[in-house]
């Protein structure tokens, strides 16, 4: 691809003009509402069973409702990341009660308006069909594999959003605006909040047409730098006074560097385990696309640009330029723990300029283009047809009414549901807590045998535990994962005998989760030995 680039910019059009209005919106529209159906069939069966998922968007709505519940983010329970998806997620479950559906109709919300930035972006740079071409895109590779309301998701359409205020030009006004954006940015992602703004900071200074004068450029990043500060400050500020500056250091900016890549699914080693953990054999062609285009793209969209930016002046290169510069700073903060997740919301610029790369290419670029959107489209439709024609378990559950694939979950739901009640305290797997309105007093759900559970995480679970005395453990036994890269279950023996003496195994389920029961008196447990 790379070696054809000259030939690829001789052919180029002189310039790309931004659609009519009149033309840009039917499309736009049906582009949102084709996200709006295709994510509600994917995260609902018909009419109205919310799907419950197992992914990350679980944990944060779990968080959120350790929020409602009185909890404090970092002192309370264990978080990592800057709190604003989990604040998303207390505010929604405080306005529409804890209710399932409410992960699933964000997330399609989220896909909604990445789809409508999208293509707000798409028609600053592209006209014609080919604008379309993103959108067809996002609608099948990208939304694949991308469908988990994160802090990723929120993260990426600010970011998005801060571009597109840049791509109409950089008055004072755009660049608080832009500056207040990014604060907001790194209060749901730190790491994205950090490269973004860097990104738009290069932007000033890489403009290439009518660039502002060199102190121009110096007093315009001093104030976007400024805004970002104050409003990461306006937003965390109350949690670095509570916990500490130096406590709230050791977990937003220490532990993601030194303990959260000790879990085997992030590190380097993650795209395989990705690969293998997705199933069908859709896997071999949107795994694929996602993890070479994304990259790719930008290498060679630079490399044309250094190439011919004189050369074609007509062309936007100053909005091409910032869609490439967020694209990258989107991409480089999720690079040292890749998951296709994370790479599909962070791809929505590389979209784009993938379109506007093949349109430099006339009739094999046309081609690649239809081919391309004809795999994608039929993607985006199998998905939910498959979704739909699926054999569901349905259960009403108290969070509300719900379809199972997993006939085990399902089982393990259905089991729970009938031991439990709305309230009680509980410790063990964390998508129990929200469907069932169970409550977890200890920072952490269930320990891991890698040093992500840090040792006063254990203690403090521990105590929580005998504090509550909490009736139930739903636990999974840790030497199923023996062997695993990075696996050391030194700082879980405190918590495994602690267990073994004060509740005892009651039930075993096919999946390997175990139930067990709080003891009336405890007992000495024999030393824990590992085979």
């Amino acid at each position: 691809m790379g070696t054809a680039t000259p030939q690829l910019a001789r052919d180029a059009p002189t310039h790309s003009k931004a659609a009519p209005q009149s033309r840009t919106l039917p499309i736009t529209s049906i582009a949102v509402c084709l996200t709006v159906a295709i994510c509600y069939l994917r995260e609902f069966v018909l009419p109205n069973f919310a799907i419950i998922s197992w992914a990350d968007q679980t944990l944060f709505a779990t968080n959120g409702t350790r929020i409602v519940a009185g909890q404090l983010t970092y002192r309370d329970y264990f978080q990592f990341v800057t709190p604003g998806t989990d604040l998303v997620y207390a505010f929604l479950f405080h306005l529409f009660d804890l209710r399932l559906w409410i992960p699933n109709v964000l997330m399609i919300l989220l896909a909604a308006a990445g789809m409508f930035l999208l293509m707000l972006a798409a028609n600053k740079v592209l006209r014609g069909p080919i604008a379309a071409l993103p959108a067809a895109l996002t609608l099948g590779f990208v939304l694949f594999g991308g469908l988990d309301a994160t802090h990723h998701w929120f993260s990426v359409l600010l970011a998005l959003t801060a571009m597109l205020i840049l791509f109409d030009g950089s008055q004072y006004w755009r660049i608080v605006i832009v500056g207040i954006l990014c604060g907001v940015v790194a209060s749901f992602t730190q790491s994205k909040g950090a490269t973004v703004t860097l990104g738009f900071l290069i932007y000033l200074f890489g403009q290439t047409h009518q660039p502002d004068p060199l102190a121009s450029r110096f007093r315009k990043s001093l104030v976007l730098g400024t805004a970002a500060l104050l409003t990461f400050l306006a937003i965390n500020g109350y949690y670095m006074h509570s916990l500490g500056l130096t406590e709230w250091i050791k977990w937003v900016v220490i532990f993601p560097f030194r303990y959260y890549p000790t879990l085997p699914a992030q590190t380097w080693r993650s795209p395989l385990d990705d690969f293998r953990n997705q199933t069908g054999f859709l896997r071999w062609i949107c795994i694929p696309f996602i993890y070479a285009a994304v990259p790719l793209v930008y290498v060679v969209f630079f490399r044309v640009m250094y190439c011919y930016r004189r050369a074609e002046p007509k062309q936007p290169w100053n909005q091409l330029l910032l869609l490439a510069i967020t694209g990258l700073a989107l991409f480089l903060a999720v690079a040292p723990c890749l998951s296709v997740m994370r790479v599909a919301s962070a791809s929505l610029p590389g979209m784009i300029l993938l379109a506007w790369l093949l349109n430099r290419c006339h009739r094999p670029g046309r081609i690649a283009s239809v081919t391309l959107a004809a795999i994608s489209l039929a993607i985006a439709v199998y998905l939910p047809i498959r979704n739909q024609t699926m054999h569901w378990h349905y259960l009403s559950l108290p969070a509300g009414r719900t379809a199972i694939l997993d006939h085990n979950r399902y089982e393990l739901y259905r089991w729970m549901a009938s031991n439990t009640h709305p309230g009680q305290m509980y410790f063990g797997i964390g998508p129990m807590s929200l469907p069932l309105h169970l409550q977890i007093p200890a920072p952490i759900e269930s320990p891991v045998p890698y040093e992500y559970d840090r040792p006063e995480h254990i203690a403090a679970s521990i105590a929580a535990i005998e504090t509550n005395r909490i009736p139930l453990l739903l636990l999974r036994p840790y030497l199923y994962l023996a062997g695993t890269w990075g696996y050391t279950d030194e700082h879980l023996q405190p918590f495994r005998t602690y267990v073994e003496q004060h509740y005892r195994l009651t039930k075993t389920f096919p999946a390997g989760f175990e139930v067990w029961e709080r003891r009336e008196t405890p007992t000495t447990a024999p030393p824990h030995t590992t085979p």
